[in-house]
């Protein structure tokens, strides 16, 4: 069964798909890069809120620790290329925005099968 940080993640990860879709049509506009960033910041809640004590921490066991911080460090560089790809769209570059947004989505996807794996296998 799923939990709800599960659901929420899920979530965060589908609209980012969406805003990045829409990014894509667009040439980057400003609606689609709120959505992905509203994602990246459910994204982010979800990360630190077991840490503030609001919701219990997922367990795993040792010999599956590397794999769940293999995922958390992934997870943390899918939000500094994002942040990359905010100023490059700053700049003017689209080219380079729209390939780090791509490289966000593929990482993301990445991570997320990579703590899942880490979790529950």
């Amino acid at each position: 069964m799923i939990t709800p940080p599960e659901l929420l993640s899920i979530i965060a990860y589908c609209l980012f798909l969406a805003g990045a879709a829409r990014s894509f049509k667009t040439g980057g506009s400003r609606n689609a890069r709120l959505m992905m960033s509203a994602a990246i910041l459910l994204d982010i809640a979800m990360a630190a809120l077991p840490s503030l004590g609001i919701l219990p921490p997922l367990t795993h066991h040792g010999s599956r620790n590397l794999v769940v911080m293999s995922g958390v460090l992934l997870g943390f560089f899918v939000w500094v290329l994002f942040a990359v790809a905010l100023f490059l769209h700053r700049q003017h570059r689209l080219e380079p925005y729209h390939t780090a947004i791509l490289a966000v989505e593929i990482l993301w996807f990445v991570d997320v099968m990579l703590f899942l794996y880490g979790v529950y296998r």
